[in-house]
């Protein structure tokens, strides 16, 4: 298989085309930059282009993820429990983790990972259960379990990460400490892990209480309709390892071009790098956990459809700002620094998490008129979060 072939077996026939032709426009501004940079406005061609095509990237290197971890799952026997809290986890929120990592460790601005996060957990909790229930052949029926457990647990989470950035206590002292500045250090990447041991701890103790009742169903029957995915065979261990550190290195390298170029375009448009965290990085990030539910929905699996968005963000906010703390610890840079002005974004994110609980809640359906009161209120928070 040539090199052609290979990238449009990767990218889907479907996307070939579109990521061409939007890389060479990105080459044609760039050139064009270099010969003339007082053509400011090629930028917006540029970056946009850049954004697009790092957004399709993530998307097709979760898809082609997926399947290496499910082999590594059934080959262990993993339960189905730990499959969701921590293979499709990592295989959905990779992307936000090597944000957190680059805003963290290579920009140090702690914020724009944060704000990126909070803002793929807003756009998961809004968008991709509207998303899933337009594409939904019927009304979608929400397990009770699902509301009453994934989403207030996730809310849980989001009040700790409000108190965290809101109280002093959770401070590291530093010397010279900057005004409006909090230090995070092992303390709070310790207590966001336990919280994501606990959510897995329940639930484990759920999946083994379904077994007792005779009442676990098999849903590992994704992908059937992406004809793409069907393609990819793994009959071993170690292409399975293979291909999973691949498109976790795909991703990585795919994230950091998002950031840079969401960075870059806010400097051209004079918009803060955290405002374009919230927005645009995380739409960015937060395409396989669409296309996942999205999925889902459609073969009728709503609850699988829905808690992948609620663990998803579980996993965000607990591991994807955990681990990035610990990293700078281990490298000997200190306790990471946290300006967020703009803690509304994090007061949105509670609001709308409500909201989506009370539809949710409500005879535990999510219907097409609800769905779109979601997209809605998704682009209201958006359009006022550049008021911050």
């Amino acid at each position: 298989m040539n090199p052609i072939s290979k990238l449009k077996f990767f990218l889907g026939p479907g996307m070939f085309q579109h990521t061409i032709n939007l890389s060479i426009l990105a080459i044609i501004c760039w050139v064009a930059l270099i010969q003339f940079p007082e053509w400011e406005f090629l930028g917006y061609p540029l970056w946009i282009s850049l954004i697009l095509v790092s957004t399709v990237v993530i998307w097709r290197a979760g898809d082609f993820f997926s399947p290496g971890a499910e082999y590594i799952q059934k080959q262990h026997k993993l339960p189905e429990s730990v499959k969701a809290a921590v293979i499709d986890a990592i295989a959905s929120s990779f992307p936000e983790f090597c944000v957190a990592v680059i805003a963290v460790i290579i920009l140090g601005r702690a914020e724009v990972g944060i704000s990126s996060i909070v803002g793929s957990a807003l756009y998961n909790v809004l968008v991709i259960p509207a998303a899933a229930g337009l594409m939904a052949p019927t009304a979608m029926t929400i397990n009770k379990e699902v509301v009453w457990r994934d989403n207030l647990y996730y809310l849980g989470v989001v009040v700790f990460l409000l108190v965290a950035l809101a109280l002093p206590f959770f401070s590291v002292p530093v010397e010279n400490p900057e005004p409006n500045t909090q230090y995070w250090g092992m303390m709070v990447a310790l207590l966001f892990i336990a919280l994501y041991v606990i959510y897995v701890f329940l639930l484990h103790h759920s999946y083994k209480a379904s077994l007792k009742n005779n009442q676990d169903s098999d849903v590992q029957e994704s992908e059937e309709e992406d004809g793409e995915e069907e393609e990819l065979e793994i009959s071993s261990e170690p292409q399975a390892w293979g291909w999973i550190i691949g498109m976790m290195l795909l991703m990585g390298g795919a994230s950091h071009v998002l950031v840079e170029a969401a960075i870059h375009l806010g400097d051209l448009a004079g918009i803060d790098a955290v405002i374009m965290g919230f927005v645009v990085i995380a739409a960015g990030t937060s395409v396989p956990d669409t296309v996942l539910s999205v999925i889902s929905a459609k073969k009728g699996q709503y609850d699988a459809a829905i808690s992948n968005v609620f663990g998803s963000n579980i996993f965000d906010i607990c591991i994807c700002l955990s681990f990035p703390i610990l990293i700078a610890l281990a490298m000997g840079g200190g306790p990471t620094p946290i300006v967020l002005p703009q803690i509304e974004l994090i007061g949105s994110l509670i609001a709308a998490t409500l909201v989506a609980f009370y539809f949710f809640r409500s005879g535990y359906e999510l219907s097409k008129p609800e769905s779109i009161i979601l997209l809605g209120i998704y682009f209201l928070i958006v359009i006022l979060s550049f008021t911050f």
